[in-house]
């Protein structure tokens, strides 16, 4: 048996808790982290009991089982023989934790043989996130733990903390806000450019939907999409930003900056049937084709009914909208992704980009995604970039197109088109 590297298994309670602390600390408005209870439910609880050196070996055997179902940052703890608490960081959406869920569930479906011992699991997993459930560690366990219980009284295998126990961290008026801001057509959209590496251009630009900055609340954008999903304004929310975006577009076609826009598709969205005919009435009111249009998929989107998703992603790709697998590398995803969808593009997440400098395995995973990509033919953004040295080595990788802070920062549209053209006046010097 070969030893358990520690930087997956935590080797004590009080260790993880901080170390949910951190995570909880580090969730920025793009991201969530996810908190797991699971109950194993072993079926050698006896032998469990009366041998302590058994303990030991069992976590070992389990450990190997569940390995291959973990991201390298992600943490679990045996906080007791039966039970262990899973840290899920950096997830861009609470799908992913579900996801995650399931592969846990796979692969825990498959027994354990440890001598002539054969140990069967029944788990039960409770999931909460943060900052949406809680936003200290005693209550994301207090939750999660709760929201198992739940799940073993109605039989279930996982259950996801409730919507109620999200609203208590929200202001009481923050649906109705959200719904009056749309219904006032109050959205703002920023843009930030995607620097292509060989025709040292901009060939596209990512939209990016923003809370009202004069409004009296402040809300993040994580939280505005989680509320309008969960309060049925998704599909409206959608509406304003394709039109905001297909307007200002326009406007840039006709003054001579053409450009791919890439709008964020979430979960929830891809289950609506009507998702495409309602893209293609946008487009026929602004004039635009969908060639003009890009649509980001984050990988959460491919687990709830795998052939809805596909059916729809091919007749998005029949209307003429380029497809991009959004924070690749992120989650729990498989490369069957790329086999069976329509894709165009993937975009590597920042937490690889921007780990490349300190951290050989990022840059290998960087590195292994683009050659993936090309050799799928498909096209390679990568985000997050804010230093000279991460430029020069995408460049050097072969990475298509770049985005990030060492260009720019979101901007307004009105501010687009002369930053571009500034931009193409002086890239052959920065390039």
């Amino acid at each position: 048996m070969t030893a358990r590297p520690m930087n997956t298994l935590v080797p004590h309670l009080t260790e993880f808790m901080h170390l949910v602390d951190a995570e909880i600390r580090a969730v920025d408005e793009h991201h969530v982290m996810a908190l797991l209870v699971v109950s194993l439910q072993r079926s050698d609880r006896v032998q469990a009991l009366l041998h302590a050196s058994y303990a030991q070996i069992v976590q070992q055997h389990f450990y190997e089982l569940i390995r291959p179902s973990l991201r390298e940052k992600d943490r679990f703890v045996f906080a007791t023989d039966n039970e262990c608490w899973f840290l899920l960081p950096h997830l861009s959406s609470e799908a992913l934790a579900v996801l995650a869920v399931h592969r846990l569930l796979a692969a825990m479906s498959s027994p354990l043989s440890i001598e002539s011992q054969t140990i069967f699991f029944h788990p039960t997993i409770g999931i909460a996130c943060a900052p949406l459930h809680a936003q200290d560690s005693f209550e994301l366990v207090r939750i999660a733990d709760q929201a198992k219980k739940n799940a073993q009284l109605n039989n279930l295998r996982f259950e996801m903390a409730q919507i109620q126990r999200v609203e208590r961290s929200r202001p009481d008026d923050l649906p109705q806000a959200i719904k009056a801001v749309l219904d006032e057509n109050g959205l703002e959209m920023r843009y930030q450019p995607k620097v292509d590496l060989r025709s040292k251009s901009i060939k596209s630009v990512e939209a990016l939907v923003r809370w009202p900055s004069d409004h009296a609340q402040v809300v993040a954008t994580n939280l505005l999409i989680d509320v309008a999903e969960q309060y049925g304004l998704i599909e409206q929310l959608t509406l304003q930003v394709f039109n905001k975006v297909l307007q200002e577009a326009a406007s840039w076609e006709k003054k001579g900056l053409h450009v791919v826009v890439w709008i964020n598709l979430s979960a929830r969205l891809l289950a609506l049937q009507q998702l495409p005919k309602m893209l293609e009435r946008c487009l026929n009111v602004w004039n635009m084709p969908a060639s003009a249009i890009g649509l980001e998929i984050t990988e959460s989107a491919f687990i709830h009914d795998i052939e809805h998703t596909t059916a729809l992603l091919f007749e998005l790709k029949r209307l003429g909208f380029r497809l991009s697998i959004d924070d690749f590398g992120t989650g729990y995803s498989s490369l069957a992704y790329l086999r069976r969808f329509p894709i165009d593009e993937l975009k590597i997440d920042k937490l690889f980009v921007q780990g490349m400098s300190s951290s050989r395995q990022d840059k290998q995973i960087v590195q292994s995604i683009i050659g993936l990509a090309h050799n799928f033919g498909l096209s390679v953004v990568a985000e997050g970039v804010e230093q000279e040295e991460t430029l020069n080595t995408l460049r050097l990788m072969g990475c298509d197109e770049i985005q990030g802070y060492y260009f720019a920062h979101p901007m307004p549209g009105e501010k687009l088109l002369t930053w571009c053209e500034e931009f193409h006046r002086t890239s052959m010097e920065r390039l």
